[in-house]
């Protein structure tokens, strides 16, 4: 016999291995967790702070995180806000670590794809799942993005014209 025949099939890459938890519980936990990071994100603002992932557009925790950061650049702080959130020990933790992350997400007016992580926070409470979710937040991360969207909004409009500044004299000649 094929012992290949035997082996049980590898699961869809898109479902998610359930939680050890009974019930409801922790589907409960998830979605309570990413609606209440949701309206913190979206609290008082005319435009929409759920964006749905797409491949063309990344709306990811990863990708909203890097999105706060200048283009080649790795801000540390932040970056290390996700990577805590990353290693919490478990959802409570990982919530308070999240809505940290999402203050910050709300101050530069980043979306962020809140039915995405809420089928994530559902995932982190299964056995395996949290290693699952940190491989996903980190290649969300880490993925390259080629758009001007991508950058964050300059403070300060920057003139980029220096032919009119240039002057014959060295402040350094003596």
């Amino acid at each position: 016999m094929d012992a290949d025949r035997h082996r049980p099939a590898a699961p869809h890459p898109r479902r998610r291995p359930a939680p050890e938890r009974a019930g409801t519980g922790a589907a409960e936990d998830a979605l309570h967790v990413a609606l209440t990071l949701y309206a913190l994100h979206q609290q008082s603002r005319r435009t929409g702070m759920y964006q749905p992932d797409r491949p063309d557009s990344r709306q990811g925790l990863g990708a909203a995180v890097r999105r706060m950061m200048k283009p080649g650049e790795i801000d540390t702080p932040v970056h290390k806000r996700l990577v805590r959130a990353g290693t919490a020990a478990d959802l409570a933790i990982c919530a308070q670590r999240l809505r940290d992350i999402v203050v910050l997400l709300r101050q530069r007016d980043i979306a962020l794809d809140h039915a995405l992580l809420a089928g994530q926070l559902y995932t982190w409470q299964g056995p395996g799942g949290a290693d699952t979710v940190r491989r996903e937040w980190g290649r969300s991360f880490h993925a390259w993005h080629n758009s001007i969207n991508d950058a964050p909004p300059d403070p300060a409009p920057v003139d980029r014209d220096t032919t009119a500044r240039t002057t014959d004299t060295d402040k350094d000649a003596s």
